[in-house]
Formats: C-alpha cells, sequence, structure tokens
C-alpha cells in the first residue's frame, strides 16, 4: 500500500512539469482532399499548443508523386498568428481553407496533366518556440528563443478524379453526328 502511495505521489508531482507537444491537426480531419485536374485545392486545420510561444514559419506538401504545385498560407506575412498560453495568444488556432481569402495550411494547384489516382504525402510543418510571446512588449528574439527549425507533421493526401473531356468536345462530337445522320436522310 505504501509503494502505491509513494507512486502516486511521484506521479503527481510529474505531471504539473510535463510539456503538452504541439499538435497539427488537417481539416479534413483524415487529411484526404479531392480534384480534377488544374484545380486548386487545400487544408483548412487546427493547431494546439499550450506551453511557450509557437510561431510558424514554413509549410510543405512533401510527396514522392510530383503531381502539381503547393503554395504556402499559414505562414504568410498577413497570416501572422502566436499559439501559446495568453498574452495576445491562444493555446489553438485553426483556419479553414479558402483559396480566396489564403486562409488554411495552404494550396494545392493539381497539373492539369496530373493523372487520375491518389497522391499521398505529408504537410510539414515548421515552427519556432520562445518563452515570451513575440506579442509582447518585452519580446526580445535574441533571448526568449527556445528552439528554431521545429517540425510537425500530418499525412495529407489528394484524390485526382478522372479528367472529364472538355463541354466543346462533346458539342463537336454530337454536331458531326448530327451531320452525319442528315446526310443519311439527304440520300434516300
Amino acid at each position: 500500500m505504501m509503494k502505491h502511495l509513494i507512486l502516486l505521489a511521484s506521479l503527481l508531482l510529474i505531471l504539473p512539469t510535463s510539456q503538452a507537444a504541439p499538435s497539427l491537426q488537417l481539416e479534413p480531419t483524415n487529411g484526404l482532399i479531392e480534384g480534377d485536374a488544374g484545380d486548386t485545392v487545400g487544408w483548412g486545420f487546427l493547431l494546439t499548443n499550450s506551453q511557450n510561444y509557437l510561431v510558424v514559419t514554413g509549410a510543405e506538401f512533401q510527396s514522392s508523386t510530383p503531381s502539381g504545385i503547393f503554395t504556402d498560407f499559414i505562414s504568410a506575412p498577413d497570416n501572422f498568428f502566436v499559439v501559446g498560453p495568453g498574452f495576445g495568444a491562444s493555446t489553438a488556432w485553426g483556419q479553414t481553407f479558402d483559396v480566396a481569402s489564403q486562409t488554411g495550411v495552404g494550396s494545392f494547384r493539381i497539373a492539369d496533366n496530373a493523372a487520375q489516382g491518389t497522391v499521398f504525402g505529408q504537410i510539414v510543418l515548421t515552427y519556432d518556440l520562445f518563452t515570451r510571446s513575440p506579442f509582447n512588449s518585452l519580446f526580445d528574439p535574441d533571448t526568449d528563443t527556445l528552439s528554431n527549425g521545429n517540425l510537425l507533421t500530418a499525412n495529407a493526401s489528394i484524390k485526382i478524379n478522372a479528367v472529364p473531356l472538355p463541354t466543346a468536345f462533346w458539342l463537336f462530337a454530337v454536331a458531326i453526328a448530327g451531320l452525319g445522320w442528315n446526310g443519311q436522310r439527304c440520300r434516300v
């Protein structure tokens, strides 16, 4: 019994000092987005951090299959935010994807010649960690920096749908068929 009490007391002393690691959750939660060749699609996100102050410095989509171009929105100067416990920050920050507003992790423009199928990869987020919020007037990057170039990853994939034939092609095909059918009727 005494061993259990000592173990429990030790555990309770350790818990308040443990740090919750920052986490990245993509939206949609399974990380799968879809579109046709030539479409621009993207991911929203929820970023959480309850210790210190996190500032995102970059994002990229890493995949072994080149099938489009990723554009980083989350670290753009107009999208500056701090994730942390107070002083101009919040322990959670999220955005939905919107290509027009350039919100979310970023956009992915599917190549015009991309083959149908699913491209698997990861969103890799780079961030710096500080002891004081950059919004604090006493913030000094030389003394308040804990670490630079930290990484968070989330599995992400892009389902590329079958490439539809252009509408003009179908109109042309119907017109040719109609002319052929009309020509058959005139000969009789």
